[in-house]
């Protein structure tokens, strides 16, 4: 990766810079076809852990159903806060 930093061309003879910025190409070209096939094979492994379904979410499916039962519960059954008094207090006129 050293060899990519920055280069001034009257540094190099043109063969030289000529390579250099294949190999610069090249490698460029090899990062943006690892992202593509990597961005492949997440989305297959998504699709494939999503029609499997029943083996992953099942358990995840009644843990979140208990959370939510739990969280209506508590939200039921919480008192709703005290707020403060307004009647002494002095209001502003209208403008």
């Amino acid at each position: 990766m050293d060899e990519f930093r920055s280069v001034h061309s009257a540094d190099l003879e043109s063969e030289a810079l000529r390579q250099l910025l294949a190999e610069h190409v090249e490698h460029e070209q090899a990062v943006e076809l690892r992202r593509f096939f990597m961005t492949r094979l997440a989305l297959i492994a998504f699709a494939v852990w999503l029609l499997s379904w029943p083996i992953h979410l099942l358990p995840h499916t009644v843990l979140w159903a208990l959370l939510a039962i739990a969280a209506l519960m508590i939200g039921l059954t919480s008192t709703s806060p005290i707020l403060p008094a307004t009647r002494n207090k002095t209001r502003k006129p209208l403008r």
